[in-house]
């Protein structure tokens, strides 16, 4: 891919991201704060806007929005179990990353005997360190 097709894609990548139009003393800004938060493309600021306005409810509920919110989670873990090759009962939604790492922390746990290991490096996040 020649330098100039990249910078054009890099340039239409980043245009998806509103978050990245900001500026710090009249510099683009980059962000490398993965645990800090997650930037998203517009198109994700939209469906959430979407989901909030029309189907934000409780799940299994027996009106349209539950049923809407039911349909929305199903089709969500269908997308992320074809992406990460499992089936979609094995995908999980939850808060955020640090509750759902203590959680997991809790329930491993129990079984955990003296002399068990646990392997992290220096570039885990603070969740996966902590417990």
């Amino acid at each position: 891919m020649s330098s100039e097709l990249l910078s054009t894609h890099i340039e239409w990548i980043r245009g998806q991201f509103p978050a990245l139009k900001q500026e710090v003393n009249g510099h683009p800004v980059i962000f490398l704060d993965g645990p800090g938060g997650t930037q998203v493309p517009q198109r994700v600021i939209d469906a959430v806007a979407e989901y909030l306005a029309w189907s934000n409810t409780n799940t299994h509920g027996g009106f349209p929005t539950s049923r809407r919110t039911d349909a929305v989670i199903a089709a969500a873990r269908e997308a992320m179990a074809d992406f990460l090759g499992c089936e979609a009962d094995e995908i999980v939604f939850g808060t955020n990353m640090t509750t759902m790492t203590f959680t997991l922390r809790r329930a491993l746990g129990r079984g955990l005997h003296p002399g068990d290991e646990i392997l992290l490096t220096r570039l885990d996040h603070d969740a996966n360190v902590a417990p």
